[in-house]
């Protein structure tokens, strides 16, 4: 039943490790992992885990994480969007995409507020 375990889990580093912690685990256990691996596979596919923060499949053995409760919802951005007026190329973007051109001299704080303007403008028409 191992072979079938091995075959399944995405992540195939540390098989001693595998082994023992799957010796250590009765037969309705291995069932059980079995039973769960599908379904965390699927769950590891939806979220978009990358392959480095899938954990050991030792280490998913022993802490019996296939036991763990899983959240297939959408998840959410981890950082919001940096805002147009973060940085001055991001400015300068911003004002490309306004069609505002900067003018000779002008500082970034005075073509935020150019921007901020115009944008102001198109929200109230």
């Amino acid at each position: 039943m191992f072979d079938d375990f091995w075959d399944l889990y995405p992540k195939k580093v540390a098989k001693g490790a595998a082994i023992k912690a799957w010796q250590k685990l009765n037969k309705a256990e291995q069932s059980e992992v079995i039973k769960a691996l599908p379904n965390h596979l699927k769950y590891w596919k939806v979220k978009s885990t990358d392959k480095d923060y899938i954990p050991y499949p030792a280490t998913w053995l022993n802490q019996m994480r296939y036991l763990d409760e899983l959240d297939f919802e959408e998840s959410k951005p981890k950082k919001p969007p940096i805002p147009w007026y973060s940085t001055e190329e991001l400015t300068l973007a911003k004002a490309r995409e306004l069609g505002i051109t900067p003018y000779a001299g002008e500082s970034y704080a005075q073509l935020r507020q150019r921007i901020s303007t115009q944008i102001s403008r198109q929200a109230t028409v």
